[in-house]
This record gives structure tokens, sequence and C-alpha cells, in this order.
């Protein structure tokens, strides 16, 4: 069976790797263009690019994948499957139209939960106890397609997203080579409709996201610290004349209550603070042009004194 792969993330990355280790090497690879990562560094592959560079595999990196040229090449190479993930790009009809066998794609949450985009991240922030893996066929409607094959993880209260990210990639291995072996062996596995009513949809974290508001409740900014670990990360400031910016890395609620943003005092290792239900314990800050300390290195370096506030500088 001939299939094109389109994908671009970390997780695209792992479960490719998987598809060419079972012996089911694309017959071309698309992924994003390159991208400029940092500041003032130079443009970078995809994880996908990146991998596919060490091999003899075929990669196109078009800035739009529904261009004519695009399709044309596509039909030319006259594959059976389209296997999506973390691809980046909406994919229009005439590209779905392409392979008899149609396309098929890896999503990183338990669908109908969490259509769009940052869906780990989003479960996360919601609280769930547990997340997974679907592989859907792709329709025109963002991750409606009916589902082929699921599986579930635990939510663990030390994950972020990056680490339920890092196992997610590892279940999604396993479930994708299943699922594109039933197509090479023509059993692809039964559809299952996606019960529409219990969707929801998120989107990226834009800027403002990641500011903590200490007027919710400790349990909510944890799960927020969560959720944009590793990058972006949360942020607050520490409320002087001159605001020191600080990145938050990890946090932990605990019991008590303080006024919301109000420094209580070190607890251990950690910078503890007020908010509008309990305190949350500040446990691996990174102060502006600093590297991650101890929220209790915070407080000495930066000569913290109980009663100072954090927040959102004006």
């Amino acid at each position: 069976m001939k299939i094109v792969f389109l994908g671009s993330g970390d997780v695209a990355r792992e479960v490719f790797g998987a598809l060419v280790e079972a012996g089911h090497s694309p017959s071309l690879v698309v992924t994003q263009p390159p991208r400029r990562r940092r500041r003032r560094g130079g443009e970078e592959p995809t994880p996908v690019h990146a991998w596919a560079a060490g091999t003899s595999l075929e990669v196109l990196a078009p800035e739009r994948v529904n261009d004519v040229d695009v399709l044309d090449r596509l039909r030319a190479v006259a594959a059976d499957l389209f296997v999506v993930a973390e691809y980046g790009q909406i994919l229009s009809q005439s590209l779905l139209d392409i392979p008899p066998q149609g396309a098929i794609n890896l999503h990183t949450s338990l669908l109908p939960r969490h259509r769009g985009a940052a869906p780990v991240a989003a479960a996360i922030l919601a609280g769930d106890t547990e997340t997974g893996v679907t592989v859907q066929r792709v329709v025109k409607e963002l991750d409606a397609g009916p589902i082929l094959a699921s599986r579930t993880i635990e939510i663990r209260d030390d994950d972020d997203t990056g680490s339920l990210t890092a196992r997610i990639a590892h279940l999604a291995r396993d479930v994708l080579v299943e699922v594109v072996e039933a197509f090479a062996a023509k059993k692809p596995p039964e559809e299952s409709a996606q019960d529409h009513s219990l969707a929801t949809c998120v989107k990226r974290f834009k800027a403002e996201d990641r500011d903590l508001d200490f007027g919710l409740r400790a349990r909510d900014l944890w799960r927020r610290v969560r959720a944009l670990a590793p990058k972006p990360g949360a942020r607050t400031a520490l409320l002087r004349d001159e605001p020191v910016a600080l990145g938050v890395r990890r946090a932990a609620p605990v019991e008590g209550t303080a006024p919301p943003g109000e420094v209580v005092r070190v607890s251990g290792d950690a910078l503890r603070v007020g908010t509008g239900g309990g305190l949350l314990d500040l446990v691996e800050v990174l102060p502006a042009g600093r590297r991650p300390m101890s929220g209790a290195a915070f407080w000495n370096g930066f000569h913290v004194a109980s009663g100072e506030r954090l927040g959102r500088p004006s």
C-alpha cells in the first residue's frame, strides 16, 4: 500500500518513525516549511522534516498544501491512503478526494472532546482525569470524522503538557501502526460516528492566557501552570516600582487563605502566594534574564518580603 504522510510536530515525528520502522515508509512526506523558532535564530525545519532528512524519503514543504501544483504532485504519487498527524494546515476537499482509501488523522485527545489545536494542554486545563489518542477519518469539518480507533491514558497530577505529550506519543505509535496495517490488509477498522453534541473545541493559547490571575482558585492556577509548561509558560510579576517579570514553571495548590496575589512566606523550596481559593506554592520560577530557580531561591535572591504582591503589571 502506498501512503503519503502529512505531519509536522513532535507527536507526528514519533508516529512517522513508527510507520517507517513497521515497514510502511511513505512514498511522499508533506510537512510545514521551515520557520523561525527563536528571535535571533535562523529558520528550523519541523521535527518531521528533520527526521526525514536522515532518510532517502522525498519531502515536500509547501507554504500552502492546497495550491494547484501541490495537488498535482499528490495525485502523481497515486497513493492509496493519506495519513495525517499534527500537520498544521486545513486540508481542502480536493486534497481529501485524491487517495481512493481516503485520509485518516491522528488526534491527541479522546474525540469528540477537545477538537482543534492544543488538545493536550486543554485536557490538563479542564481538569480531565484522562485523555488519549483517536484515529479518525478526515472530513471537511474540523476533527469531526468517524472514529477508527482510540486509546486512553491517565492524566497524572505531576503531568504538564510536555510530559503528557511524550506519553501520548508513545501510545500513538502503536495505535496508528495498527490502523494503517488494517488498511494495508484491506480490512479497515469499523467506523463509529462521533456524538457531536459532546464536542468541545479548543484554540491555541494567546499571549494573555499566560498571565496568572490570582483571584482564581489555587487548583485552577495549578492546572494553568501545568497546561502551559514547558512552553510558552505561565507568568506573573513581583509588583514593585520596577516590576520583576516572573515565569512560573511548576506550582502546587495547598490549603490556607491569604489575599489574592499576596506573598505569604517560603515553605520548603516554594514561594507561597494567596489566591481566590487556597494557597499556591510557586515551586520553580524563572525571573526575567535569569536561570530557573526554586521559589525559595527567588525569595532570598530578590529579598522578597511577606505582604508583597504578585500580579500583572499595569
